[in-house]
């Protein structure tokens, strides 16, 4: 797939630059190769890149004569007959004027503001004093943390649009807060602690004492939020960051602000940033740029880390690539805005690198956040009720993805203990047509195994942009108990630390009352009480479902479960599982062996909700770890065995 979109870039490349923008006689010497003239951008930032005829100029300048902004004029760098240079656009249709010597050409876009009420906000978190300085070698650094947030929040915006489009999604790219003047909007964020406290914590106490107080004092259910704190400090006696931490998920993103010295801070001094190549001691200052220790390093890796972690919020794991943002890719954020890059601790002549060393989205990530609703350019009505399916067409050794609102998204992931996930791969789904298809069926060679004895884990986001994960164990493990009849009888549990009471008559109540229910089926392994057990209660509360299992004589059979959040689960009474515990659903995270009575069996179980997800995986075996299909008539019937090799 990656050498597909690599000759689509190559070709995309190689035709705009044979375009020439409208320009008056003798500015055919400046070729701007990945904008048209005339063409509509959705964010404020974009970064001209093109050819000057003049291979021995080594600037540019872009003049917006439709601006009166301090941004009006910005420079550019020029290497061998290369350019790169930013623009600062205003709302509306905006005149530039690119200058090379005495080249010149005329380009007109239009910037329309995205209208997506879903924006990345900027944080800056203070202790209770409001002390907002940051530490600096620089004895005259202004302190300007307003600019540099804002300037670093444009060039990650600007990178993630240019980056996408080049690799075949177009200029997507989430939304920013702006002001009327066009700059980003810096939240002020104080703790109810000094500074010093905040710098006693471990990063991932620091993060939660953060989110707690961007939920209290900066409420906002559609942001995803970049946090830096300033009271960052090194330390050189102990040789440690306090009040440091690169940590990113759900709607929240911190990364320290120990290196905010090396950020620019204003559009003008972005190139000029990187490529400032005054060294830095890491005895004596916080240093995290892999080793090269100078200004222009550390700015890179600090601003790319920042942008990682923002990639973890839109629900982006690692990835195996080298060069994507997701993995170490950050460390060469820098190569995007420039065209040399600089000596280093570890390199002492300057490094022209080659078009694949430049930090970027790869299409298993790129395609993810195409489909995420934080990258659309205007604001829609979405539908929030699931519609996907994911199961496994044994005779045709397919997994079968199927979605009322399209399937968008399909990647290909690896989960290790310990480890987290790691994204391997994105399946093709022709998500760029207007329509992406409602089925979808992947081979199961084409999902390959996951390395290092890890388990495959498949995210599905449909064309709604809601997510759905199925992990290795809930297509091949199963079939799951996928329909049960709810009680109308739940049981309030505001203690997690015990089980709700149920003797024995309450119990038989229960499993009454479920009996006279309908079977409600799940089109997933995980059985959603969330969706299918009708309890007006979503939070603190027990809910109970019941099948019945008709068995011609005794026998023996293991039943697997794994619960969000406690379970338990009895058999004609007898209780026969019991996990008291806060956690995520898993498939198979438990098993234990039960005996069934000839004749009518009732299994029921208890599932317990805190908060959050809410449901139930079970299936059953015979001794042997043969797999058992229960019918909806309650008839335990033998599986086949998938044929052939299973990831």
């Amino acid at each position: 797939m990656e050498r597909r979109m690599a000759s689509r870039r190559l070709l995309r490349w190689t035709f705009l630059l044979g375009l020439a923008c409208a320009a008056p006689a003798g500015a055919q010497a400046i070729r701007v190769a990945n904008y048209r003239d005339g063409e509509t951008v959705r964010f404020p930032v974009p970064l001209l890149r093109g050819e000057l005829g003049d291979a021995a100029l080594t600037a540019v300048t872009v003049v917006n004569t439709s601006s009166k902004r301090d941004t009006r004029e910005l420079p550019g760098l020029a290497h061998k007959g290369r350019f790169h240079a930013l623009a600062e656009l205003v709302p509306g249709e905006n005149k530039l004027l690119i200058r090379a010597d005495k080249a010149e050409l005329r380009l007109t876009l239009t910037y329309r503001p995205a209208t997506n009420p879903r924006v990345v906000r900027a944080i800056y978190f203070t202790g209770r004093q409001g002390e907002t300085r940051f530490q600096t070698p620089d004895a005259n650094d202004p302190q300007d943390w307003r600019g540099k947030l804002d300037t670093a929040m444009k060039c990650m915006q600007t990178f993630t649009a240019e980056r996408m489009a080049d690799y075949g999604f177009g200029r997507t790219t989430f939304n920013l807060e702006l002001d009327a003047d066009g700059k980003v909007k810096v939240h002020l964020l104080k703790g109810p602690k000094a500074a010093a406290h905040y710098q006693t914590l471990t990063g991932h106490q620091l993060y939660s004492a953060v989110g707690r107080e961007v939920a209290r004092q900066l409420p906002h259910r559609e942001a995803k939020d970049l946090v830096i704190p300033a009271m960052t400090r090194f330390d050189p006696n102990t040789g440690k960051a306090l009040a440091h931490t690169a940590l990113g998920g759900g709607d929240l993103a911190l990364f320290g602000g120990g290196d905010l010295f090396t950020w620019p801070d204003r559009l003008a001094d972005v190139q000029k940033a990187f490529a400032d190549a005054r060294a830095v001691d890491p005895k004596k200052l916080f240093s995290d740029s892999v080793g090269r220790h100078t200004y222009w390093a550390i700015a890179s890796t600090t601003m790319g880390a920042a942008l990682h972690e923002l990639g973890h919020t839109f629900g982006l794991p690692h990835s195996r690539e080298p060069h994507d943002i997701m993995t170490r890719g950050h460390d060469r954020f820098n190569r995007f805005f420039t065209l040399v890059e600089p000596p280093h601790a570890r390199r002492k002549q300057p490094y022209e690198f080659k078009d694949g060393e430049v930090a970027c989205w790869m299409p298993v990530s790129a395609a993810a956040l195409a489909a995420n609703r934080w990258f659309a350019p205007d604001d829609r009505p979405w539908r929030d009720e699931p519609r996907t399916t994911v199961r496994l067409d044994r005779a045709a050794k397919e997994v079968v993805i199927e979605s009322d609102h399209g399937v968008r998204y399909v990647g290909v992931m690896a989960s290790r203990p310990g480890q987290g996930t790691t994204a391997l791969r994105a399946v093709p789904t022709g998500q760029a047509s207007s329509a992406p298809p409602t089925r979808l069926a992947v081979p199961l060679a084409q999902l390959g195994k996951a390395p290092g004895g890890g388990t495959l884990l498949l995210k599905v986001v449909d064309g709604e942009g809601l997510a759905t994960h199925v992990g290795e164990a809930e297509l091949f493990a199963g079939p799951f108990v996928q329909a049960w009849r709810f009680s109308p009888i739940t049981a309030r549990w505001p203690d997690t630390g015990s089980f709700v009471e149920a003797d024995d008559k309450r119990l038989e109540a229960i499993s009454d009352a479920a009996a006279k229910a309908d079977l409600a089926r799940s089109k997933m392994p995980f059985v959603d009480f969330l969706q299918l057990s009708g309890s007006r209660r979503r939070e603190q509360v027990a809910a109970y479902a019941l099948r019945t299992i008709r068995s011609p004589q005794g026998r023996k059979v293991r039943i697997h479960t794994g619960s969000d959040d406690a379970l338990r689960v009895w058999l004609n009474g007898k209780l026969m599982q019991s996990v008291l515990a806060l956690r995520a659903a898993q498939a198979d995270a438990e098993s234990v062996e039960a005996e069934l009575a000839r004749g009518d069996n009732r299994l029921l179980v208890e599932v317990s909700q805190a908060g959050g997800g809410w449901g139930l995986f079970l299936r059953i075996e015979d001794p042997a770890g043969g797999k058992l299909e229960l019918t909806d008539e309650g008839e335990l019937v033998p599986v086949a065995p998938l044929a052939g090799p299973t990831p």
